[in-house]
């Protein structure tokens, strides 16, 4: 008797139409391939994981309104067996090796051929971890000074990297126009302790304004 392959039901979250129906397209060709849903960004997402038993989630990571950190956390810990792959343009090398280390299982860039495609879901579900040849193909672009809005988008997504839970709190707060007693409340925390997180995300993106730090974080996808 044959052996049963292996069913992989798959998620795809992309914020662009074109490559959802790409990648939708070229697993639909495959039987043992199955995909089980598609969203546009997290809180879709979220939706799909709770109704579906998918299996692999094929993940760009930069999402409309969506802090992808967070949204891996909490998938890696509400649905551990499912196994995900980030599918992105970003290729720094200190951003593949964070993601990874967060609990990422495949890394592959847009630009990865189809078969690679295929042996990373293969790969991850044997277990292993798998990044592809494609993610070192760095672009020779010139290098942009770090300061307030002139960072590369790999740069600046790496930087939110270093945020702690916490700063991410008070930045969501702060688009909310929420003055440092309100997010102290909020938080149970001390307005002192508000202002000394506030100082160090200003620091950390060189920004002088709450303004410039709402656009610049809105921007990238983080509130």
């Amino acid at each position: 008797m044959e052996n049963q392959k292996k069913a992989y039901n798959i998620l795809v979250t992309d914020s662009h139409p074109v490559v959802i129906q790409g990648l939708v397209s070229f697993f639909n060709e495959i039987d043992n391939f199955h995909v089980r849903g598609v969203a546009h960004d997290g809180k879709d997402l979220r939706l799909l994981l709770e109704s579906t038993k998918a299996n692999t989630l094929f993940m760009d990571l930069k999402l409309t309104k969506t802090n992808i950190y967070r949204l891996i956390k909490d998938i890696i810990v509400i649905y551990p067996n499912v196994k995900i792959i980030a599918f992105t343009n970003y290729t720094m090398p200190k951003l593949i090796q964070e993601i990874m280390e967060f609990g990422v299982h495949a890394y592959l860039s847009k630009n990865a051929t189809l078969p690679e495609i295929l042996k990373s879901v293969e790969r991850v579900h044997n277990g292993e971890y798998f990044i592809s040849s494609s993610v070192y193909q760095k672009d020779e672009k010139a290098k942009i000074e770090d300061n307030d809005f002139s960072l590369t988008p790999e740069e600046s997504f790496t930087k939110f990297a270093n945020l702690t839970e916490r700063e991410l709190d008070v930045i969501t707060l702060l688009s909310r126009g929420m003055t440092n007693q309100d997010i102290a409340d909020q938080l149970f925390l001390s307005k002192y302790t508000v202002e000394t997180h506030r100082k160090n995300i200003m620091k950390k993106f060189n920004l002088k304004t709450v303004g410039q730090l709402i656009y610049f974080a809105t921007q990238r996808g983080i509130i």
